[in-house]
């Protein structure tokens, strides 16, 4: 009875140890250093794929549906809302971060903010009567041309696709040059709005403009 019941036990502890490590597609044992081995075949493929969870996140810094962030969670988002599209995401433990692998292959680090005139003429709505303050929201001016939404100034090639747009928190902002006879308190927000001044006697020249830089975080 004792020998049956040490047997049993010692079952026991090997099936644990066995399942310590599981291959899931075939009864192939998995890999060494694999806790889990997806495969299919003898050859170690297979003819399908790993069809990660579907969420709907409502923004980077909500866990929602999920109760809480945990550093390491990657999931496919299937929502356009606040600051997330669908695409894949994972959690650092305080955000959701999207994944930019297709992005990043075709974007670089950093790119010129699309060609736009800034307005002087206090008649324009930008201005703000109470503040004397100019306020462009960069990223709006940026998204929208690239979107190609005013088809009566843009084109495209006939065999061009869509130029790839980030969204604002993925983005930073920065002015490398602007006329200070010109334009003064200029400043940046974290979405891309930007703020100015004008000097009480301005006299624009070749010289007035700015150089706005995106960089891609």
């Amino acid at each position: 009875m004792k020998t049956k019941l040490f047997s049993f036990l010692l079952l026991g502890l090997l099936s644990v140890h066995l399942q310590a490590q599981v291959t899931i597609g075939s009864n192939k044992p998995p890999h060494n250093d694999a806790l889990l081995d997806l495969k299919e075949n003898s050859g170690n493929t297979s003819s399908k794929g790993l069809l990660l969870p579907r969420v709907s996140l409502s923004s980077t810094v909500s866990p929602s549906p999920l109760s809480a962030h945990t550093a390491g969670m990657t999931v496919y988002n299937i929502a356009t809302l606040a600051d997330v599209s669908p695409g894949y995401y994972y959690n650092d433990g305080a955000k959701w971060v999207k994944l930019f692998a297709e992005v990043n292959s075709v974007i670089p680090k950093f790119f010129y903010m699309p060609s736009i005139v800034l307005p002087t003429d206090i008649a324009d709505d930008s201005y703000n009567s109470l503040t004397d303050l100019f306020s462009i929201n960069l990223y709006n001016q940026y998204s929208e041309q690239f979107a190609l939404n005013n088809l009566t100034s843009s084109t495209k090639s006939p065999g061009a696709t869509t130029l790839p747009i980030l969204g604002s928190s993925a983005l930073e902002y920065f002015i490398t040059y602007y006329d200070n006879t010109v334009f003064k308190d200029v400043t940046l927000t974290d979405a891309g709005v930007l703020t100015y001044r004008l000097n009480t006697i301005i006299t624009p020249s070749e010289k007035t403009f700015m150089n706005i830089i995106f960089k891609v975080k």
